[in-house]
């Protein structure tokens, strides 16, 4: 197929608490609505229903913010990456920030091909000392394996969390609790998360803040 746009910009931009809960289709339409309200020449598909060619590297979970997200824009027309940044800036509602954008080459393979998995920082409200929350990171990392269920609609599968889990380690004590980072593996059928493994350590229920510090290609 003919490709029908002139340049491919690959945007970094970071979210925050005011639009964590925007799902990822909601999220998709806020920044269609917001390319055009800044009059960049967004490229469409070709077709009886044009869609905007626009793709992000990998769907935010409901609830998560983010530090360095990626997202390929189409456009018909070449622009400079600083003024295609502060143009989308001025559009997007605040929550989300454009941090810098790259002109990527025609060959590069789609963002969503190449995730590999991601780093994301956990902070979880708890009264526990830090030596017992830190036993809590050691007994899982010391697991074989993780079963657990995932559910969607009707459909109920089972996977191992365990080999999901790539890195995993203690970052400090917060106000409220204690925080960890972990890296999580991503493929197609075996996506770890945050929040599953929040589970298996025991706080399941409690109030956490979950960031996504960087996602991890292929290659990298």
């Amino acid at each position: 197929m003919q490709e029908t746009y002139v340049q491919r910009m690959r945007v970094t931009f970071a979210t925050d608490d005011s639009v964590k809960y925007v799902g990822h289709l909601d999220m998709h339409r806020t920044w269609e609505r917001a390319i055009r309200r800044a009059q960049l020449p967004l490229a469409y598909t070709q077709g009886f229903n044009p869609q905007a060619r626009l793709q992000f590297a990998a769907a935010m979970p409901v609830g998560f913010t983010g530090r360095a997200e990626l997202a390929d824009v189409y456009l018909d027309e070449a622009l400079d990456p600083a003024e295609f940044v502060a143009r989308l800036a001025a559009a997007l509602p605040r929550g989300i920030r454009p941090l810098v954008a790259e002109p990527v080459g025609r060959e590069a393979p789609s963002l969503q091909s190449q995730v590999a998995g991601a780093r994301y920082r956990v902070e979880v409200e708890s009264a526990e000392d830090e030596a017992g929350f830190r036993a809590r990171l050691d007994a899982f990392l010391a697991r074989a394996e993780a079963w657990r269920e995932r559910r969607r609609g009707k459909a109920v599968s089972r996977y191992d969390l365990r080999p999901l889990v790539q890195a995993l380690a203690y970052a400090g004590r917060t106000a409220y609790g204690h925080a960890f980072e972990v890296t999580m593996r991503a493929a197609p059928g075996a996506t770890g998360r945050p929040d599953e493994l929040l589970a298996e350590l025991g706080y399941e229920t409690a109030p956490r803040q979950i960031e996504r510090l960087e996602l991890l290609f292929l290659g990298g």
